[in-house]
């Protein structure tokens, strides 16, 4: 393994840090249509707003869609005690009431974060997987919160129901890196990689591992698919672009 890709694909994973709040799965769009009487009356919150409950309902149009789909300008906000009628089934009400106040509670993980507290922040996250146990963004959280104090060995069980998540194997996928692991770190990636519309982070990383492995053709694929998304992140689209080169010297040369 060449120093040179194994420091690349060390980049790769130091771009995950602790981002409360990134998976996005639910379009509301694509979604069916309720009738008035069959969608959910919310009372809105204090601290409520169309992005917050966007995020939490993992809303990939966004603060927009919702607060249109509700009835409202985007720009409108309604008064706590209000009632709002939301673009989901009544019968989802429990559900959606318990991933606010867990999303609630991870707004305010990451508030207590900032004072340098870890100790309260693991509580609170806690307290928020308690809340919603299905919802992967305080588990994560935790997680890598857990992975910089206790190291690798800690997170293992603690990701393991969510193991199916692609942030999560993202995480697992980084552990397995470290401990000199190639095949599961590719193995955890690949998870990733059946996402409709996997994180470029995961395609970066699993095109560096195949890269080190040999399997030029998948990284190449890869890469390809990197530099033809406006949507990349400028390094990861940078990174492409060297290793692209890299490879038609490559190929040039056999």
């Amino acid at each position: 393994m060449r120093p040179g890709r194994c420091t690349a694909c060390t980049v790769i994973f130091a771009l995950i840090t602790l981002s409360c709040g990134q998976e996005t799965t639910l379009v509301l769009t694509d979604g069916p249509v309720y009738t008035e009487t069959e969608r959910y009356r919310y009372t809105w919150k204090e601290g409520d707003g169309w992005a917050f409950l966007a995020w939490a309902m993992d809303i990939d149009d966004g603060a927009e869609v919702l607060a249109l789909q509700s009835g409202f300008l985007p720009q409108e906000r309604p008064e706590p005690g209000d009632t709002v009628t939301l673009p989901l089934h009544q019968d989802l009400s429990e559900a959606l009431e318990n991933r606010l106040e867990s999303a609630r509670l991870v707004r305010q993980a990451t508030e207590v974060l900032q004072t340098g507290d870890t100790l309260a922040v693991r509580g609170i996250l806690l307290r928020a997987m308690e809340k919603d146990p299905s919802w992967s963004v305080p588990a994560y959280d935790l997680s890598l919160l857990m992975l910089r104090q206790e190291g690798p060995q800690a997170v293992i069980d603690l990701l393991q129901p969510i193991a199916h998540k692609y942030d999560a194997a993202l995480l697992q996928s980084e552990i397995a890196w470290n401990r000199g692991d190639t095949d599961d770190a590719l193995r955890q990636l690949e998870i990733c990689l059946m996402d409709d519309n996997p994180p470029f982070e995961a395609l970066a990383a699993a095109a560096l591992i195949y890269t080190v492995t040999g399997h030029y053709y998948q990284a190449s694929g890869i890469w390809r698919e990197i530099l033809a998304s406006p949507e990349a992140d400028a390094a990861i689209r940078l990174m492409a672009v060297e290793y692209a080169i890299l490879q038609e010297e490559r190929s040039q040369r056999e």
